[in-house]
């Protein structure tokens, strides 16, 4: 490690907030934060005071603090420690996170450091990458990829969580296959299950292995080839399932299909 250094900046994602710092002589009395404050080692060592004793966090450890424990932060190491730190909205992680437990939820961390190296350098790449970008629906990405995996590690994930996400899933999934023909936004999903679009993409993604567009698509060309086995025309079977025109749909149906429409429909390939 070199000099010391501290970079701050402020998002407007969750009003979300990043430190990047390197501290020698810094010490940090007993304090707490009203946000969730965490974040990684990236060097050197801290001691740190967190429900009612000490530990150590290394280069590597994982660090998770709840809004309103008290802790410190003292140099373990002979040059102190570096880290990348997140402090985020309690309000806004309920509600983006944990809908089900409504906006005054806290989790609580039992442990300040966690040696969990891969997690780490996921914190990381994505620290630096949302600190670096201008673009707001990439750092909101970026935020929902990462802040999940920090809380499902510390055990805030239960069966009713499962179920709620599971419920959310089938009725996203309903909702395609009924209103097939029809141009549904994300907006209109979200608010169907009452989740944030962002959150329901990564959640549909999980369990059904695509993003709701990309199944919305599926069931689009899996009605095409039951109007075109019925003997419809190709023009009429694209604008009964939606799409914007035949050669829209012929290219996602060649994608999903693996031949023509027409191909398709006449029961055989082009000799």
């Amino acid at each position: 490690m070199n000099e010391d250094f501290v970079r701050f900046r402020r998002i407007p994602e969750g009003d979300s907030e990043l430190l990047s710092a390197r501290f020698s002589n810094q010490t940090f009395g007993r304090h707490s934060h009203d946000r969730y404050a965490v974040g990684v080692i990236s060097g050197g060592m801290e001691r740190m005071y967190y429900r009612g004793c000490y530990s150590l966090g290394g280069a590597g450890s994982v660090v998770t603090i709840s809004p309103g424990e008290i802790h410190d932060g003292l140099p373990a190491h002979e040059q102190g420690w570096m880290y990348r730190m997140l402090y985020l909205d309690p309000q806004w992680l309920s509600r983006t996170l944990m809908p089900w437990q409504g906006s005054e939820y806290i989790h609580l961390f039992k442990t300040a450091f966690r040696q969990m190296p891969t997690l780490a350098r996921t914190f990381l790449h994505h620290h630096q990458a949302i600190e670096a970008s201008p673009c707001a629906l990439e750092r909101e990405s970026l935020l929902l990829e990462l802040v999940p995996q920090l809380f499902e590690c510390n055990g805030v994930r239960s069966p009713s969580v499962e179920a709620f996400e599971r419920r959310a899933v089938q009725q996203v999934r309903c909702k395609l296959e009924d209103d097939f023909n029809q141009q549904v936004s994300l907006e209109q999903l979200a608010n169907l299950v009452g989740l944030e679009p962002l959150y329901l993409i990564r959640v549909f993604k999980k369990s059904v292995g695509v993003s709701p567009h990309s199944y919305q698509i599926q069931v689009r060309i899996a009605q095409v080839q039951r109007l075109l086995r019925a003997g419809m025309s190709i023009a009429d079977a694209a604008i009964a399932c939606g799409f914007f025109d035949q050669s829209h749909m012929t290219r996602a149906f060649k994608k999903v299909v693996g031949i023509t429409p027409g191909s398709f429909r006449a029961g055989r390939s082009p000799t």
